[in-house]
């Protein structure tokens, strides 16, 4: 009887746990079918108006070029992208800006650079800059519609003042640095020689005690936390990952070396390297949304900042141009996204997409009202990217940057592009050229001796500066053999506090020179007349309408790198972020080139320049650059302060503004302090003599 009682538990137990493995097994293939079948839940109608707001994953890369990715060349391993870029939509005709801060700022805002005054370069780690205060953000926008914000990793959008950090434009939490680029063990991050500081946040306060963690690690578990740690049934999620992978410094860990030891070029072993950490980070991130059982759910955004820095390993191929310039290789950014919420997946998208345009696409998705954000330059592509549908965009502005100017045309190639148009004196002409050569000798003169007066007082206010590029320059040629002062090798971008003694100087020197208009040929005249054209082609600007992209001024180097072809490194990369003069063509016939038109389509690689054969195109596209440039804001690129330098702040990049208003008032409430307790103390010798002299009196009155 006993054994029979036995017998019947272990059956049942048997039974129990074959049904629960089954149940077990079952959820696994419905869950594995959920994830790789083309048909998503929920398709019907009644579903459609159900359907939860969905979790949002930006993963946003640095410097990651169009051949740094595996599904575009091979010899990098991206096995975790290739999957979810295969299994999801690519974007092969998607556009970002050429350097860091102008992306990250129309991803946040929605707008254009020439709408938020940050139209030229970047914003460097001691200039008081940041996002416009009146102006909302994705994140905001994200928060009013009922999500959980987050950020972790690179910000690079400014921090002079606690009003420009990331908690304060619209995410709950923040973790990583705010300044462009920062060690990856260290996180120690330079202005320029000598002005270094730690840069590592939590929130708004430093995050001490992380050196020697690998920052993509110590991002990706970050990362992993928050998700891990969110109650979906709460409320949704906004996930911003901003590595600062693959930037440099080249800091690979070794072990991901040496699936690259085969490649000879040291600096683009290092960085195929980094792009395995990033997409090892991409694994465990998705891991961490499977687990935590918000993958069902959501939707996975990713996308390079901008093109790759050749010099640094990157590789744009076949694309023209780099990271910092107007040329594809530059602007075409790398980006895909994965989905089961998609409706046609597994494949390539051609819509043409531009950052500025996941503002209202991710807060239309997210069930927010687009219409109440005022001045959108973006536009909801969720029916392009998941059904397949035409683009709403048409044309993208890539930027309008009048602090950017090229050489002037003179001498034959002025007279080539007058050629056919109007015949002009000779005489006149000549006057013309001798007057500007004898100012430019003058100046030449000037610095070549730097023995005299004015000389040695202009060098004392340009040391430091980015604006001594053009004294630099000339000197060097001069000058070649002479050693560089310490002072003198500061990096370009390093402003210092006398801004407004050498603009001056500047000014002058750029007015003496002659000032280039558009071609004739091109020109676009006001209201009718024949007078000066309305567009300068010598303003650096850069706009696709359709298949046709038109360049001015300079877009920047406009070679075509192969992979490999650059061993060693340049310069250091503040200097290769900024935009410097281009090798343009120039000729007897051509000289400075200021205009350049590509039918995309057919050339997406940029080797026929059109411009010529099709001046109407290269008319009606300079009027919608004058139509853009109607409603730009002005440019706001201030001076570097002072008062930002680690060395002010326990050796860290912090608001530096905030502190020291928040120290003056300190300060007056220590005066006013001690001005009351001067007046309490004066109070209570009053109070003493008034009894001494009381006392007095009725002792004598007494005696009396």
């Amino acid at each position: 009887m006993r054994a029979t009682s036995i017998t019947s538990l272990l059956l049942i137990l048997c039974v129990i746990r074959l049904h629960h493995s089954h149940c077990h097994i079952w959820e696994e293939q419905r869950y594995e079918d959920t994830v790789d079948t083309d048909k998503v839940e929920n398709d019907t109608p009644a579903a459609k108006g159900s359907r939860k707001q969905p979790h949002i994953i930006f993963i946003l890369i640095d410097d990651q070029g169009f051949n740094d990715i595996g599904y575009h060349n091979p010899s990098i391993k991206t096995p975790t992208l290739d999957k979810l870029a295969a299994e999801g939509v690519k974007l092969e005709n998607y556009y970002v800006q050429p350097i860091c801060t102008p992306s990250r700022s129309q991803l946040l805002t929605g707008r254009y650079q020439i709408h938020t005054g940050l139209q030229h370069s970047i914003i460097r780690p001691s200039q008081p800059s940041c996002l416009p205060p009146n102006m909302d953000t994705l994140p905001q926008r994200l928060r009013q519609a009922g999500y959980a914000t987050h950020m972790v990793g690179k910000w690079h959008l400014g921090f002079y003042t606690k009003a420009c950090l990331p908690t304060r434009k619209g995410f709950d939490s923040f973790f990583g640095s705010l300044t462009g680029s920062v060690d990856y063990y260290s996180y120690g991050s330079c202005d320029g020689p000598g002005v270094c500081g730690y840069d590592l946040h939590d929130n708004e306060s430093i995050a001490w005690g992380h050196q020697g963690k690998y920052s993509t690690t110590l991002f990706t578990q970050r990362a992993r936390k928050i998700l891990q740690s969110h109650n979906p049934a709460r409320q949704p999620i906004f996930l911003l990952l901003s590595l600062q992978a693959v930037h440099t410094p080249l800091q690979p860990p070794k072990s991901y070396i040496y699936p690259y030891r085969g490649m000879a070029d040291v600096a683009r072993r290092k960085f195929a390297a980094m792009v395995s950490t990033v997409d090892e980070a991409v694994r465990n991130v998705t891991y961490a949304l499977r687990k935590s059982g918000l993958y069902r759910n959501s939707v996975i955004v990713y996308s390079t900042d901008n093109g790759a820095q050749p010099f640094t390993g990157g590789s744009n191929w076949p694309l023209r141009g780099r990271k910092g310039t107007y040329w594809e290789g530059g602007i075409r950014g790398v980006g895909f996204v994965h989905s089961p919420l998609l409706r046609r997946r597994r494949r390539v998208s051609n819509a043409l997409l531009h950052i500025t345009d996941w503002f209202p696409t991710l807060l239309a998705l997210a069930g927010g009202n687009v219409s109440e954000s005022q001045g959108l330059d973006g536009f909801d592509a969720w029916a392009a990217i998941s059904e397949g549908k035409e683009s709403p965009r048409q044309e993208i502005l890539h930027n309008i940057d009048p602090l950017h100017k090229a050489p002037a045309p003179h001498g034959d190639a002025e007279e080539t592009l007058l050629k056919g148009f109007h015949k002009p004196n000779k005489r006149k002409k000549q006057n013309k050229k001798k007057k500007p050569l004898k100012q430019r000798t003058k100046q030449k003169s000037a610095f070549r001796s730097s023995k005299s007066k004015g000389t040695k007082k202009l060098y004392s206010e340009v040391k430091g500066r980015p604006d001594y590029a053009i004294i630099r320059a000339t000197r060097m040629k001069e000058n070649a053999s002479k050693p560089k002062s310490r002072r003198m090798a500061c990096p370009e971008h390093n402003l210092s506090w006398t801004e407004s003694k050498v603009q001056s100087r500047l000014k002058a020197k750029r007015s003496s020179q002659p000032t280039a208009h558009a071609s004739p040929e091109y020109a676009i005249p006001p209201d009718g007349t024949n007078e000066s054209p309305a567009w300068d082609t010598s303003v650096q600007a850069a706009i696709r309408v359709g298949d046709w992209k038109l360049l001015t001024g300079d877009p920047g180097h406009g070679e075509w790198v192969p992979p490999q072809v650059l061993p060693t490194l340049a310069g250091r990369w503040w200097n290769l972020e900024r935009a410097s003069p281009s090798h343009r063509t120039q000729n007897s016939s051509e000289g400075v080139k200021n205009v350049w038109l590509f039918n995309i389509s057919a050339d997406p690689y940029e080797r026929r320049d059109l411009s010529r054969q099709r001046p109407e195109v290269v008319r009606y596209l300079l009027t919608r650059l004058v139509h853009y440039n109607r409603t730009a804001v002005p440019v706001h690129f201030p001076p570097d302060d002072p008062r930002a330098h680690p060395n002010r702040h326990d050796n860290a990049w912090v608001p530096w503004i905030d502190r020291e208003q928040d120290q003056g008032k300190m300060n007056h409430q220590k005066v006013q302090q001690k001005i009351r307790k001067k007046k309490q103390n004066k109070c209570r010798l009053c109070k003493l003599k008034a009894f001494f002299l009381k006392l007095n009196t009725g002792i004598m009155s007494s005696r009396i």
